[in-house]
């Protein structure tokens, strides 16, 4: 291969590389500043998110620092972090636990299976060039997604509140679990539990620039290296290993990878949908480009190394992206000083993490639960749209009942299912003429407008496919049915017709040939090409003549007179037609 063709399809393969051949000395200062921020909020928030995929604290570390390598090596964004989330942690955690049947390790196995899953779906999407796939999962869905999982999370973090043995991940069996057992209620533990929720709240509300994560776990190690909190009866984290493990293909069975392959399926669907619009928003403001299947193979890497790593499925971090942003990262070399600091981390200070109280890393995701609740956007859904209102509440009755990832599956379901709905039966109309300048149009309100006796004007807006052929067909032959006047010519304003699919083509021909036998003449005006290609590959460009193709509507009416007004040719077949009509 020549040297100059191999070194750009590396650089096209590798952004990082691109953005380091056109790095800037003067970038350095703030890459590093934006980079160890992110890197010092992150390691409370990922030791809590370890916690809901029903894992050692240390592995959310080992997460966050696949995922900073993975995806820093491969991602068109300059801002994007990536690492463990609360949302895909708690997917994660209630597909992995049924199966693990309380072994521990065997917990770590399918986190690890279940990322390298996640990757390789992602992978495939991104080989397949299915970026646009995360547009399946509509806002209704995510609304619903989002509050299911807040609430579940919720449910699932009492018990570290309570000091309340939990099991499972079933929010009403989790809450009836908690409200059964209160009299067991460790008072110490909810307690300084209640306080650190507090402190979060106030941090929040009146120090927003303070790290809320950092400061509670800051607090909490203090107090419990002060008051020996672990002599009352208080939990505590424990001793964690230092260093990072060796990468390594973990153990399972063929029957798990089925199992997890919904999971891996629906984390996918989340991760990308998340992280593309996190990339584009944060591209735009910065005013550069990102391109979606670059970042569906940066996620793939970034789950898969995390799978490698014994960590477990990653995503996005819109926290630690924002946090990189306001600090004026420059590049992809902000996420890859987090895993340097990370590294650091892990050789040198993770005895900190031994006298941390389990109470502070319930109430960092109970906090953050409150504030993944899509409360206001759920009620501007009551307002606008009813039905994407019930998908909603109908994905979040689904995750509160039968768990998350049926919940999650559901929606997409419901997401396919309304597409297919609003293609089925799209919007149409019948033109009329405008007085004021004769131009043809869908009139509405107090518009004056005249139809033209003998000729039917039609636009669909929406393409022509098999899930709408037959409606829209029978919606014609409705329309010429009930005119006032006996229709000589209908006229099909094709503009908004860009895609018409074979099955479609062969109805259209033979509605065509039923109009025909009646008398009526399909004509076509401003039609697109794609329209035009699928007319002729049916033979029906030929069947309906060059002679019945018009540039505008108002060009086909003007035909229309010359031909059937009063001085055409036809003026008199149009009133016998029209004395039969009566």
């Amino acid at each position: 291969m020549n040297p100059a063709h191999f070194l750009k399809y590396l650089l096209s393969g590798l952004p990082l590389l691109s953005t380091l051949r056109e790095y800037r000395l003067a970038w350095l200062s703030k890459d590093a500043i934006a980079g160890l921020s992110a890197c010092i909020v992150s390691i409370p928030s990922v030791i809590a998110y370890a916690e809901l995929v029903h894992l050692p604290p240390i592995t959310g570390l080992y997460a966050a620092l696949a995922a900073a390598i993975g995806y820093a090596l491969f991602s068109s964004s300059r801002h994007v972090i990536a690492g463990p989330d609360a949302a895909i942690g708690l997917l994660a955690g209630s597909a992995i636990l049924p199966l693990a049947a309380g072994d521990p390790a065997r917990i770590v196995s399918l986190a690890a299976v279940l990322g390298i899953l996640s990757g390789g779906v992602l992978l495939l999407a991104a080989r397949l060039k299915l970026g646009v796939i995360a547009d399946l999962l509509s806002r209704p869905v995510l609304i619903g997604y989002l509050n299911g999982a807040s609430l579940v999370l919720i449910a699932t973090q009492l018990g570290k509140m309570f000091r309340i043995k939990t099991e499972g991940e079933e929010f009403f069996e989790l809450v009836f679990t908690i409200i059964a057992q209160l009299a067991q209620t460790h008072l110490p533990t909810f307690v300084f539990g209640v306080l650190l929720v507090g402190l979060l709240i106030g941090l929040a509300r009146w120090f927003p620039r303070v790290p809320g994560a950092l400061a509670v776990c800051a607090v909490a190690i203090a107090v419990s290296f002060t008051f020996d909190l672990g002599s009352y009866g208080v939990a505590l984290v424990g001793s964690v290993p230092s260093g990072i493990p060796s990468l390594t293909i973990p153990t399972f069975h063929w029957s798990d990878i089925s199992a997890l392959a919904p999971a891996a399926v629906a984390i996918a669907f989340l991760a990308f949908s998340d992280g593309i619009l996190l990339a584009q928003t944060f591209a735009e403001k910065n005013g550069y480009e990102v391109r979606p299947n670059r970042e569906l193979v940066a996620l793939g890497s970034a789950n898969i190394l995390a799978g490698l790593w014994q960590g477990f499925p990653v995503s996005a971090s819109q926290s630690r992206t924002s946090i990189v942003d306001s600090a004026g990262g420059k590049s992809q070399v902000a996420q890859l000083l987090v895993a340097v600091g990370l590294l650091l981390f892990l050789f040198f200070l993770t005895g900190l993490i031994a006298l941390l109280p389990k109470v502070a890393l319930g109430a960092i995701l109970i906090v953050t639960a409150f504030g993944m609740l899509e409360v206001a956007p759920l009620t501007g859904l009551y307002k606008i749209d009813r039905v994407e209102f019930g998908i909603a509440m109908g994905v979040t009755l689904a995750i509160l009942i039968a768990g998350v990832v049926p919940g999650i599956i559901l929606g997409l379901l419901l997401s396919l299912i309304s597409v297919l709905v609003e293609v089925s039966r799209p919007d149409d109309a019948v033109l009329r003429r405008l007085v004021s300048d004769g131009k043809f149009h869908h009139c509405m309100g107090d518009e004056e407008a005249e139809s033209v006796p003998g000729l039917l004007v039609y636009r669909l807006y929406a393409p022509l496919i098999f899930a709408n052929a037959r409606h829209v067909m029978t919606r014609i032959r409705t329309l010429v049915d009930e005119a006032d006047h006996p229709v000589k010519w209908l006229v099909i304003d094709a503009q908004a017709i860009h895609d018409m699919d074979v099955t479609a083509a062969q109805r259209f021909a033979e509605l065509h040939r039923e109009l025909a036998e009646d008398g009526v003449d399909i004509k076509i005006a401003d039609a697109p090409r794609p329209f035009l290609e699928e007319l002729a590959k049916v033979g029906l460009s030929e069947e309906i003549g060059r002679g019945d193709f018009f540039g505008s509507v108002k060009k086909a009416a003007e035909a229309f007179e010359q031909m059937y007004g009063p001085k055409g040719p036809r003026a008199n077949n149009m009133d016998q037609t029209a004395g039969q009509h009566r």
